[in-house]
């Protein structure tokens, strides 16, 4: 994840908008599902992807 943010931060508001991707898709509290949930199929579409971040 460390490179992914390195990354991102040569355009500040690149890394701004995915952090606001971020809290909106993970933290929001407007989502049905709960933090707990919504990591679980973070994880599960992850490993799918073979994505090691």
């Amino acid at each position: 994840m460390f490179n992914v943010l390195r990354i991102q931060s040569l355009r500040p508001e690149v890394l701004q908008a995915g952090v606001a991707l971020y809290e909106e898709l993970m933290i929001s509290p407007r989502s049905p599902l709960s933090r707990a949930q919504r990591e679980m199929i973070a994880t599960a579409v992850s490993q799918i992807n073979a994505c090691h971040y």
